[in-house]
């Protein structure tokens, strides 16, 4: 979700970064990284900073109630059922685009799977799905 310009800001501070501390210890001797220290340890682990992609696999099927919010990349997705295997969890996407396509994608797996509109991620408390009365 973090854009690349910001890992590329944050290398760049890096470097700028060890180049000061090389500096200064020319300067200043190496009672410079008394004071620097920290920031010279930081600047060489961020030499490398890149952005990873955490992928994962959800298990869902018709029973399954998609809500997602408009105009906002998030989906979530709840079973109706209650008890210790119910899953609630969110999907967020980068584009309107593909949250689109993942929609399209689930309803042409899935063409009986409820798909409800709303306007914010609260709202999909209001739904009969989280009504329903706990079984004792």
């Amino acid at each position: 979700m973090i854009p690349e310009v910001a890992y590329k800001i944050a290398r760049g501070f890096a470097w700028v970064g060890i180049v000061v501390c090389i500096i200064v210890a020319f300067m200043l001797g190496p009672l410079a990284f008394v004071g620097a220290g920290a920031f010279a340890l930081m600047s060489f682990g961020m030499t490398n900073f890149q952005s990873t992609v955490d992928k994962s696999h959800i298990f869902i099927d018709e029973r399954s109630v998609v809500f997602h919010i408009i105009n906002d990349g998030v989906v979530s997705l709840t079973i109706p059922e209650k008890g210790a295997y119910g899953y609630i969890g969110d999907i967020y996407t980068q584009t309107l685009e593909q949250k689109a396509e993942l929609l399209s994608h689930l309803k042409l797996l899935f063409p009986e799977m409820e798909m409800v509109k709303i306007k914010r991620l609260n709202d999909q408390y209001k739904h009969p799905v989280y009504q329903q009365d706990e079984v004792a």
